[in-house]
């Protein structure tokens, strides 16, 4: 082994001890402030631990950016071809496309966020099943549930594209095993229109999107009778952001919406400019706004981004229904400050602010990555990389003996022999 092998677990080992030196405070920030919530922290099952560079790495991989995702598979590329030769080269990326290919499709253990106050519920707002269009196969109600429960979730509502099955059906499997679960299933939909998505809470029964679907200012006739049913009405990234920036923004204010995603685990969501969250955040203080972050699941990508805290004292006794309905009152109610209901909890992250932050966003990235690891995994981290160090040592160390035994003795040529 060369002295620039010999060299390389230890300024791997250095990198993850100075990351841990400077460890974050928390494993989520409030995204509507940015200010670390030290009121909650993540539990890992024993084997996500086990296999920490493959599954912390891969979380790392799904709640990147779309932009940020290109970067990184850009610079990685060019690594594999500085860094090795082309064979290996294309090896190296062979194996990088399989394991986010393992990373996005193949269930791993999973990282639990926890709330230390246990009257906070921790609730996702928008998630999609095998009924919605673009949902994966595989994605049933029973899998959402599941996954939900294994990110610490304690509820969800089910929000297919225009249809309410897959919510109904989840919800009244909640309403049987709810006790022995602890986690409850809640309806909704997602209202797909002409580049405007609505997330519809609460409703027991399928809107029909047509009426609304041909001109944006039909959206102020959805809004109205929605209310009038009272049921709450989200605005949905990236499509207001992408398509309404500006005066539809305002003109959804003026028509009634009742809040705004600030946060979708979605990756070109996920580019939304940190400027524009702001500016969101202040309409929603402004208009006593509901502020929410989702999963945006579609069964692709085993990790969130983004949780939500309600303070619901009592609501581990609630059943799906009555947790639903008390969700509604306060979503719907515009005599009371809506902007404070929900925490939107999001994982840190780097918020490029130029085109030269975006290129080199995979090394704020990987820094950022490197302070949120526990010691716990650090530890882990380093116990790899010095096994498959030792490991090659040893091959190393026996090659060359492999070799003198192949080789004919000094002064016998093969022709002679």
């Amino acid at each position: 082994m060369n002295a620039g092998c010999r060299r390389f677990p230890l300024l791997l080992s250095g990198l993850l001890l100075c990351g841990y030196a400077h460890h974050v405070p928390a494993p989520v920030w409030n995204a509507a402030t940015l200010e670390w919530a030290a009121h909650y922290h993540l539990s890992f099952p024993v084997w996500h631990l086990v296999f920490t560079p493959f599954c912390s790495v891969a979380d790392f991989l799904t709640t990147l950016s779309a932009q940020q995702a290109k970067c990184f598979v850009a610079w990685f590329i060019v690594g594999a071809f500085v860094f090795f030769d082309w064979k290996r080269g294309a090896l190296a990326i062979l194996g990088f496309i399989a394991f986010v290919a393992w990373g996005a499709l193949v269930p791993r253990p999973m990282g639990r966020l926890i709330a230390n106050d246990p009257d906070s519920l921790l609730i996702d707002f928008h998630s999609h099943t095998n009924y919605s269009h673009d949902g994966r196969p595989s994605f049933t109600p029973a899998a959402n549930r599941r996954w939900h429960a294994l990110q610490g979730y304690g509820a969800a509502f089910i929000t297919d594209h225009n249809l309410v099955e897959g919510s109904e059906q989840s919800e009244r499997a909640s309403e049987g095993d709810w006790r022995t679960t602890h986690f409850l299933s809640l309806e909704g939909e997602e209202v797909s229109l002409a580049k405007t998505h609505l997330v519809l809470l609460c409703n027991q029964r399928r809107v029909d999107n047509y009426p609304y679907d041909s001109d944006f200012q039909k959206i102020h006739w959805f809004l109205n009778d929605m209310h009038k049913r009272r049921l709450p009405v989200i605005a949905s990234l990236p499509e207001y952001w992408l398509y309404h920036w500006g005066a539809g923004v305002d003109d959804f204010v003026k028509w009634g919406m009742d809040g705004f995603e600030i946060v979708n685990s979605a990756p070109k969501a996920l580019d939304f400019p940190l400027d524009d969250r702001r500016y969101i955040v202040g309409l929603c203080r402004d208009h006593h706004l509901v502020m929410t972050g989702i999963s945006d699941n579609h069964g692709y990508g085993y990790a969130t981004a983004v949780w939500n805290a309600m303070r619901l004292p009592g609501w581990r006794e609630w059943t799906p229904p009555q947790l639903e309905e008390e969700i509604r009152k306060r979503f719907v109610d515009p005599a009371i400050d809506r902007s404070t209901l929900v925490e939107v909890l999001e994982r840190p992250r780097f918020f490029p602010s130029s085109r030269l932050g975006l290129i080199f966003s995979p090394w704020a990235d990987g820094w950022l990555y490197l302070r949120t690891l526990s010691g716990a995994q650090v530890a882990v981290w380093c116990g790899w990389i010095w096994t498959i160090s030792f490991l090659c040592i040893l091959k190393d160390k026996l090659k060359p003996r492999y070799c003198d035994s192949q080789r004919p003795a000094r002064g016998i040529t093969r022709k002679s022999q």
